[in-house]
């Protein structure tokens, strides 16, 4: 016989070459990681982008600007020979105006009364016709030409106060060409220093926009520049450009959004990304923008380039949808084709799991197919044929061991009944329903503690107590206390000696050094006065008529079955009318929850200042206490509750 090769020895051999062609194919999944990179490098390009165009544009601007700039000031250099000449003062802004295509209009305006024969204001111009281009001259000084530049015009007033040249704000210019323009005046001075004129270019911002939206790399970037009194001068938006405050109407939008404005009114540059402001017709509420910003320090502008990150990331994300449907394809066809290869594969393993149904039905007897290979699935129906005899096995087992249980279950039932019929009954409470009530709740099937009273010439002997340990041993001891107080008590009225007796007949028999806290009184229940001896017990709990509470005073005794010869102090006090004595075992005060918290006296008390003071009014609200309290949580002792309402 041929030993049989590796291939028909090993399922797993055979599964792993065929799931390795498909995992050579899967592995094309890892480039789905690099999309994550293509993200990222298309948002630095795009960041890199704008910012080298932001630069750009702000650098023609500038240079541009700065070739108006000279110009003027070169005119103003030799405007000494002409200035003061009204006929070649006309040559020099018209040779100004010429030379220089980026200026509008050249204006000289003097001081007062220069020219006497033309009054207080003269203020000669010459401006470029938009459409023809052709050059034309004005005079624009004067209250008749409402232009009294003297007292209201700021190109005048600073030119004046720094002495040296300025640039005035952004305005529309009503009196001449009536387009946005921004200004740029030199002084001229006399021979003595002193102002007598001053030379202004009026430059049109309309090329502004063509450049910023030419250096724009985007289509989709949306442009705004923003003077420094707020004012838009590019924006894409016509409408709002020099006629509306650029920070209040951003005032509804988002702190980040008003920052940026801030930001760019004080010549500041930088990026951030912000929420886009949320608009009814945006079908994306949740879209941000990045919003690149940087200033035009010539003039005092601020040009911002404001990119959707959604438009950023279209192309990563149509190729992010392509390879996710190419994959879902390749996914959809390798799993057919891996389900058919495995289905066919494993059909020992549909046999075997079949037989192995019936097994778990209890057919102990059926037979387990046939494999022929000497693989896994071989070795799997071998251990399935031996697991088949050690089921048949345990369950014969285990037939026996759930008789013995139920025997003992049995047992247990009828311990539980025998316990519990030794405690008082419903009829014992109902003699005197409003005077006394208990309940005892093991935390097994059998427990250690116990409560008991029975009546005597007008006295009221009552104990309550809690056993070492649990279960059976703890409930045998408890019977034992139990009858004995009964016994001791029957004939013998003080509390002190009923315990001391009570501890001498536990300790001469107790091999297995069990003990038992125990708690006797003694109620007089026509006088109040109350005798009692506790030994090692929790202290009952007093609540006057008036939900006045306190904690009996108790001698610290040591418990039952510790010490025979142990001496026991008994105390005594007057109970007042209508004070009920709340006893208790340490299964109501260590009671726990889930998350190890103890119920403690504190919450003993609080409940006991909100509950009815009648004994089975005051035990059912501390039991709902209780149950609320620990919860879910297992409980882990005996929980035993005596309530004695003195009248």
């Amino acid at each position: 016989m041929s030993k049989p090769n590796i291939y028909n020895r090993s399922v797993a051999v055979r599964t792993t070459v065929f799931v390795l062609s498909v995992v050579t194919v899967l592995m094309l999944v890892a480039g789905i990681m690099q999309l994550s990179v293509i993200k990222k490098s298309v948002t630095e390009e795009v960041y890199r982008q704008a910012n080298r165009s932001i630069d750009n544009a702000i650098k023609v601007i500038d240079n541009r600007i700065n070739c108006v700039e000279t110009a003027v000031q070169t005119a103003a250099g030799y405007a000494d020979m002409m200035a003061p000449d009204k006929i070649l003062s006309d040559t020099l802004i018209k040779r100004l105006l010429a030379t220089n295509k980026d200026i509008a209009a050249v204006t000289l305006m003097y001081r007062a009364d220069y020219f006497p024969k033309h009054g207080r204001y003269y203020a000669p111009t010459i401006l470029r016709d938009e459409a023809s281009g052709e050059l034309k001259f004005d005079e624009i000084g004067g209250p008749e030409k409402n232009f009294c530049y003297l007292e209201t015009d700021s190109n005048w007033v600073y030119t004046n106060l720094l002495d040296r040249g300025y640039w005035c704000l952004p305005y529309v210019d009503s009196m001449s060409t009536e387009r946005s323009m921004v200004s740029y005046s030199v002084p001229l001075h006399d021979k003595r220093g002193e102002t007598y004129a001053i030379l202004c270019a009026d430059i049109d911002l309309e090329w502004v926009q063509k450049v910023v939206d030419s250096a724009k790399p985007y289509d989709y970037i949306e442009a705004v520049v923003i003077s420094r009194d707020s004012q838009f001068i590019c924006h894409p938006r016509h409408e709002l450009i020099h006629s509306v405050n650029a920070v209040k109407i951003l005032e509804p939008y988002s702190k980040d959004i008003q920052k940026i404005a801030s930001l760019m009114l004080q010549g500041e540059r930088g990026f951030t990304t912000v929420k886009r402001p949320q608009v009814a017709t945006d079908a994306n509420q949740h879209a941000s923008d990045v919003v690149f910003y940087a200033p035009i320090e010539r003039v005092k502008l601020s040009l911002c380039f404001c990119i959707s990150e959604e438009k950023i990331l279209e192309e990563p994300k149509r190729f992010r949808n392509n390879v996710i449907i190419f994959f879902l394809i390749m996914s959809v066809t390798i799993s057919l084709f891996l389900w058919y290869i495995i289905r066919f594969q494993l059909k020992p393993l549909k046999i075997l799991a079949e037989s192995t149904t019936k097994v778990a039905h209890g057919d102990f007897h059926v037979a387990l197919p046939v494999i022929k290979t000497h693989d896994e699935i071989r070795e799997l129906r071998d251990s399935f044929e031996n697991m088949q005899i050690s089921l048949e096995q345990y369950i014969d087992k285990l037939q026996k061991t759930t008789a013995s249980k139920a025997m003992i279950d049995s047992e247990l039932h009828v311990a539980t009944d025998i316990q519990m019929s030794m405690l008082p009954t419903e009829n014992d409470f109902k003699q005197m329903p409003d005077t006394l009530y208990g309940t005892l709740t093991p935390a097994k099937a059998v427990g250690g503690d116990l409560y008991d009273f029975f009546y005597r010439d007008n006295l009221l002997y009552f104990c309550i107590g809690d056993v070492s340990g649990k279960g059976v041993p703890a409930s045998l001891f408890m019977a034992v206390t139990r009858a004995l107080f009964h016994t001791i008590a029957n004939r013998e009225s003080s509390p002190a000696r009923i315990v001391a007796q009570l501890n001498e007949e536990v300790g001469r028999s107790n091999t297995s050094n069990m003990f038992v806290t125990l708690f006797v009184g003694v109620l007089d229940l026509t006088t109040g006065h109350l005798q009692y001896c506790n030994a090692g017990h929790d202290a009952p709990l007093l609540i006057t008529d008036k939900k006045q509470q306190v904690f009996l005073n108790c001698d610290s005794n040591i418990p039952v079955g510790v010490a025979p010869d142990w001496r026991f102090s008994e105390q005594s006090t007057v109970l007042t009318p209508a004070t009920t004595i709340f006893l208790f075992t340490d299964g109501l005060t260590e009671a726990e929850n889930i998350h190890h918290e103890q119920f403690q006296e504190d919450r003993i008390s609080d409940v006991a200042s909100h509950a009815d003071a009648r004994p089975r009014s005051l035990i059912a609200a501390m039991t709902a206490a209780v149950r609320e309290f620990v919860g879910e949580a297992e409980q882990s002792d005996d929980l035993t509750m005596l309530a004695i309402h003195y009248k």
